[in-house]
């Protein structure tokens, strides 16, 4: 499984609170994400505003995607943590 880790663009303390744990991050836009791109990511951190993310709902059964609304970024990097199987 890939360690690197997806975050929407609009998340960008969320991603920099992730590389400072050690987590390796590109900040991304959903728009231009295609399923064969998706699947190089470890995980995806999301706003959640969008429910049924960018159209494919059958990609988030093999990539963990991680809403982060109503999470603090410590809660987020924990939750990336155990998807990715990091300890510590």
């Amino acid at each position: 499984m890939s360690r690197r880790v997806a975050v929407e663009k609009n998340l960008s303390a969320i991603g920099d609170h992730l590389a400072m744990n050690g987590i390796e991050v590109e900040r991304i836009d959903t728009a231009d994400l295609t399923p064969a791109r998706l699947r190089s990511y470890g995980a995806v951190v999301v706003s959640g505003q969008n429910t049924n993310f960018m159209g494919m709902e059958d990609i988030k059964g093999e990539i963990p995607v991680i809403e982060a609304s109503g999470m603090t970024p410590d809660e987020i990097t924990a939750a990336v943590k155990e998807r990715l199987q990091l300890q510590g």
